[in-house]
């Protein structure tokens, strides 16, 4: 089945809260995004104290939009989170971080920006669970999808049949259905939702292209 999951990046912890509660009768897991404001022009909660005490049903995936996560995944490891997203263009000790969350049995996933190419991480996919593509400029909501990275989840697919794809940036009810075709199976969806008046029904809308 083919997974949609909203995605949060917010600034304040009161913020996280009320996006966390908006979404939680409508999906089962969030994507809680962090950024640093060096490896992505923009910043977010660091997030750490703002999970604490956190009170919800969904799962927490974190993607870590920070340079040098091998120096924040133990401290990460800790909260609630039950799936870690890093970038490979953020760390030259990727082995230490898929590693580390691994020995915590816990989920791991390596990002690849729009124009980074899948052999950066080759020597690393069996090791990992699933693949993150960005599909939009990381660090924002709003961002243009961008086509091309639909020919590169493709061409992936091909090579790595049962390897799970995780999209993230740009998922609306006309990119959703063109993604899952070449072989995404998690869609990380941000703005279509957020400036949606329904949240139900946004989520809905990108279920019906999808068949699911």
């Amino acid at each position: 089945m083919i997974e949609i999951i909203p995605s949060i990046l917010v600034k304040t912890r009161e913020e996280l809260l009320e996006k966390i509660t908006a979404v939680e009768p409508y999906a089962e897991r969030a994507h809680l995004d962090i950024a640093d404001g060096i490896f992505v022009p923009s910043m977010t909660i660091l997030g750490l104290e703002e999970l604490e005490g956190l009170d919800t049903n969904l799962k927490i995936g974190v993607h870590l939009m920070v340079s040098k996560p091998e120096n924040h995944i133990g401290h990460w490891l800790e909260t609630l989170s039950d799936k870690f997203i890093f970038h490979i263009e953020a760390t030259s000790r990727a082995q230490e971080v898929i590693d580390a969350v691994k020995e915590a049995d816990k989920s791991i996933g390596i990002a690849l920006n729009p124009q980074t190419p899948v052999s950066k991480i080759e020597q690393f996919i069996d090791q990992v669970d699933f693949v993150h593509f960005m599909s939009v400029e990381p660090g924002f909501y709003g961002g243009k999808f961008i086509d091309a990275v639909i020919e590169k989840i493709k061409d992936f697919h091909f090579l790595y049949p049962d390897k799970p794809i995780e999209v993230d940036g740009g998922i609306t009810p006309e990119t959703a259905p063109k993604l899952t075709e070449v072989g995404a199976t998690m869609l990380v969806a941000g703005s279509y939702i957020w400036e949606s008046k329904d949240i139900a029904k946004a989520i809905n809308n990108i279920r019906q292209q999808i068949n699911i």
